[in-house]
């Protein structure tokens, strides 16, 4: 046995780490938090705007303007056609919309459609029967409009 002291590393490397490791986080945060709320607003900002449009679509169709109802409507590629009961008859039209009612809308995105908000939609007629149908707010560009149809 020798009568060295018995040396011990020393501590500076392990509170380096963390105080780097800390200001990394921190910068991260202050980097993140605002680009993470910028993004949050932005995205209510455009289901306003989906929300504004389905109203005003579903308001046009309600009044049975098909000349408005179609200029609201995506390009041919881009739209689709609700499923109404019936609608498959050869005599079918679009019994008078007495109301309209949301009863639920979801945003969604896809690589090759681009991004929207959908949405169910409880029409109430002036017969007083009723049908559930889902519409889509396309975002085409920064225009949004609307990628599903109800025939008029």
């Amino acid at each position: 046995m020798s009568g060295l002291p018995k040396q011990s590393l020393p501590k500076s490397g392990p509170r380096r780490l963390r105080w780097v490791l800390a200001v990394m986080i921190g910068l991260l945060v202050l980097c993140g938090l605002p680009l993470g709320i910028a993004r949050y607003f932005h995205r209510d900002d455009d289901a306003r705007a989906a929300d504004y449009e389905i109203d005003r679509y579903l308001s046009l169709v309600q009044r049975r303007d098909s000349a408005g109802a179609d200029a609201m409507l995506c390009g041919s590629d881009d739209k689709g056609t609700a499923d109404l009961p019936g609608m498959n008859q050869p005599d079918w039209h679009l019994p008078p919309v007495e109301s309209f009612t949301v009863v639920r809308a979801w945003d969604w995105s896809s690589v090759i459609d681009g991004h929207g908000r959908g949405y169910r939609v409880r029409l109430l007629f002036a017969d007083s029967s009723a049908a559930e149908v889902d519409l889509a707010v396309e975002v085409i560009g920064d225009r949004p409009c609307i990628a599903t149809e109800i025939p008029i």
